[in-house]
């Protein structure tokens, strides 16, 4: 038979442990972070996204990119799941896809913690998917950096547009992201905070061009996944609720307890 302090330690114990059990529910909303300039330069561009990772703000665990290339079925690679830009970036799992100039895309991209699957087809042709996979990357992911890139790789004034549209994430909407550039180059970031390790990212893509046909990554997209010192350090509102009430409900037991006796 339990005595009343036992009583009373498994009773805390277990509201403790039922906060602990609620925070994940209490804690799924996506956080879209407004970007602001690391520099003096107006507006976030790639040297603001390099002084994050130079100053320790945001570490990348890896990144599913698709690409131009030479929009074709060999050469080059238009898909890929690459490693850190810190240690060189290289693929790790790659293959080529025909784009084709306005031609809608679906793409997913999901992380477990210890395997990465980014799959992408045809709008309303899912029997031709493309997947890549990789289990190279394991642990926590707190933060995703969207980027959008669009140049025309000659010196005309024709225009190049990449396009994310219809972005979900964890079945909430996160919006649309895009680029348009012609011989001066456009990037576009979108930064999604307080994420689950265990996500699922869904979206569109399409490329668009006018002239002769881009190449390379001057136009491409790139989704950034990793962790901030901040994100990972901040417990989470849930947590916090959970063991508040735990500790709320236990001191007035024990106070009920005093003047019992």
């Amino acid at each position: 038979m339990l005595s009343i302090h036992g009583y009373k330690s498994f009773l805390v114990l277990g509201l403790v442990t039922l906060g602990l059990g609620l925070a994940p529910n209490q804690a799924k909303a996506v956080t879209i972070t407004p970007l602001t300039s690391q520099d003096a330069t107006p507006g976030f561009d790639d040297t603001d996204f390099n002084l994050l990772l130079d100053n320790g703000d945001f570490k990348e665990l890896f990144v599913a990119e698709g690409r131009i290339g030479n929009n074709a079925g060999n050469g080059t690679q238009e898909l890929s799941i690459n490693k850190d830009v810190a240690i060189g970036g290289a693929p790790v799992d790659q293959d080529q896809l025909t784009w084709g100039n306005g031609k809608l895309w679906d793409f997913s991209l999901q992380y477990d913690g210890s395997q990465v699957t980014y799959k992408i087809f045809e709008s309303g042709n899912s029997t031709a998917t493309q997947t890549l996979h990789s289990t190279q990357f394991t642990g926590p992911a707190t933060d995703i950096f969207l980027r959008t890139r669009a140049r025309d790789n000659t010196t005309s004034t024709t225009s190049n547009s990449i396009t994310l549209s219809d972005l979900v994430f964890n079945g909430t909407s996160i919006g649309n992201l895009s680029s348009v550039g012609s011989a001066t180059r456009d990037i576009d970031y979108l930064h999604l905070s307080n994420i689950t390790t265990n996500f699922t990212l869904t979206g569109k893509t399409s490329f668009s061009w006018t002239g002769t046909t881009p190449t390379n990554s001057n136009l491409a997209f790139q989704i950034k996944v990793g962790t901030s010192p901040q994100s990972e350090s901040v417990p989470e509102p849930g947590m916090l609720g959970g063991i508040c009430l735990a500790a709320t409900i236990g001191a007035a037991m024990s106070k009920k307890k005093k003047v019992a006796v």
